[in-house]
C-alpha cells in the first residue's frame, strides 16, 4: 500500500510563509492542506499562490483539524509558544520559525509538551542548512580545530530595519535585531562550535538610530515615535568549558555593506571562517590555508523543511533539537537582562 502524504497546515501567511510553502510544495510526499492568518486577504493570497485547499478562520481551527500531521508556525514571535504548545497537545508535529520563543521558560514548556505528546518540535534555523554552512561543518568535523576557545559571530545591516508591526513593536516581536537576525548568527555560531552550554552573558543593546526623525529604511516607513525594539546589540558569552563568543547584530549600523553576516572560529589546532568556508592551518614554518569549494544545493529554507519532513516521516531525531534552541534563547534573554542590570548575568 502506498504511504499517504504528510499533511501540513500553515499557521501564518506573512512574508516568510512564502519560503516555507515553496519548501513544502517541492516535496512529493508532503501536502499543504490548510492555511490561516489574522489577515484573511493574506491567507487567501497564499492559498491561491500555492494551491492550498482550505483557509481556516483561526489558528485554533487549523490546529483542531484531524487531517493535519504538521503545523508550520510563522506568526509574530510573541505567539510562538502558545500556538506551539496547543499544536503539540493536539498531537501535531511542529516546525516553528525562529526565535523558538522569547524566554528559556517558554522553551521549557514547549519541550515538555513535545515529550508528553511524543511529537517532533524544531525551530526553523535555516542558516544551518545553507550549503556553505553544511560544507564548513562537515570539513571541521573531519579536520578538528582543536579546542575552540573563542568565536566571533555577527549579523549587521545598514538601513534594513523591517518596518511591519510584527517587527517594530515589542508587544508582537518581543525584541528587535537580537530576535530577528542575531538569533541566526548566534545559532550558526553555536552549531559550528558544537557548544550549547552557555553559563553567562554580558550584553549591551538599545535604540540608537531608529528614533531619529531623519532615519530611514529601505524596507518601509519607520514609526520613529512608536518603535520600542532595539536596533543594535552586542554581547560576550561565556561557556561551561571556558570558551567565549562575541555577538553583534544591528538593523541600522553605519557601515559600508548593506548587510553582512560572519562567523570566525579560533581553535588551538586551526581556525575557520564562514561564509568564505576557509580553514587556517600551519606547518612547522609556513601558513597552510584551505578554501573549501562549496557545491550549491537547495536554499536554506527548502533544505531545512526537507530535513524536518524526513525526521517526521522516518521517525528520526530532528536536526535542530529544541534543547539547542533553548540555549540560543537563554543567551538572548540573558543579553536583555544584562542590559537592564548593567552587569554580566548567569543563564
Amino acid at each position: 500500500m502506498k504511504a499517504r502524504k504528510l499533511r501540513v497546515g500553515m499557521l501564518g501567511a506573512g512574508g516568510i510563509c512564502g519560503a516555507h510553502c515553496a519548501g513544502w510544495k517541492r516535496l512529493t510526499d508532503c501536502e499543504l492542506v490548510a492555511v490561516t492568518d489574522i489577515n484573511p486577504a493574506a491567507a487567501k493570497k497564499r492559498a491561491e499562490e500555492f494551491k492550498i485547499g482550505a483557509i481556516e478562520p483561526t489558528g485554533a481551527k487549523l490546529i483542531a483539524r484531524k487531517d493535519i500531521d504538521v503545523v508550520d508556525i510563522v506568526v509574530p514571535n510573541r505567539f510562538h509558544k502558545q500556538y506551539t504548545v496547543a499544536a503539540l497537545r493536539a498531537g501535531k508535529h511542529v516546525l516553528c520559525e525562529k526565535p523558538l520563543a522569547l524566554t528559556a521558560a517558554e522553551v521549557d514548556a514547549m519541550i515538555a509538551a513535545c515529550r508528553k505528546g511524543r511529537r517532533k518540535l524544531m525551530c526553523a534555523q535555516h542558516m544551518r542548512f545553507q550549503a556553505d554552512s553544511q560544507a564548513l561543518k562537515q570539513y571541521i568535523t573531519r579536520h578538528p580545530l582543536g579546542e575552540i576557545y573563542y568565536a566571533r559571530t555577527w549579523h549587521n545591516r545598514r538601513r534594513l530595519l523591517p518596518c511591519t508591526p510584527g517587527f517594530m513593536y515589542r508587544k508582537n516581536a518581543g525584541g528587535g535585531c537580537c530576535l530577528d537576525i542575531g538569533v541566526h548568527a548566534l545559532d550558526l555560531g553555536l552549531f559550528l562550535m558544537d557548544n550549547f552550554q552557555p553559563v553567562s552573558v554580558c550584553g549591551v543593546c538599545g535604540i540608537k538610530l531608529a528614533k531619529d526623525r531623519d532615519a530611514w529604511s529601505e524596507w518601509g516607513k519607520i514609526d520613529h515615535r512608536g518603535i520600542d525594539v532595539e536596533d543594535y546589540a552586542v554581547g560576550l558569552i561565556r561557556f561551561a568549558n571556558g570558551a567565549a563568543m562575541s555577538l553583534e547584530c544591528s538593523f541600522m549600523m553605519n557601515m559600508k555593506p548593506k548587510s553582512e553576516a560572519r562567523v570566525d572560529l579560533f581553535g588551538t589546532r586551526a581556525g575557520a571562517r564562514w561564509p568564505e568556508c576557509e580553514y587556517y592551518d600551519h606547518t612547522s614554518r609556513d601558513y597552510a590555508d584551505t578554501a573549501i569549494a562549496v557545491r550549491q544545493g537547495l536554499g536554506g529554507h527548502a533544505a531545512e523543511i526537507e530535513a524536518f519532513a524526513r525526521a517526521v516521516i522516518d521517525n528520526k531525531p530532528v536536526p535542530v533539537p529544541p534543547e539547542q534552541s533553548r540555549a540560543v534563547i537563554a543567551i538572548l534573554e540573558g543579553l536583555y537582562r544584562s542590559q537592564k542590570a548593567g552587569r554580566e548575568v548567569k543563564v
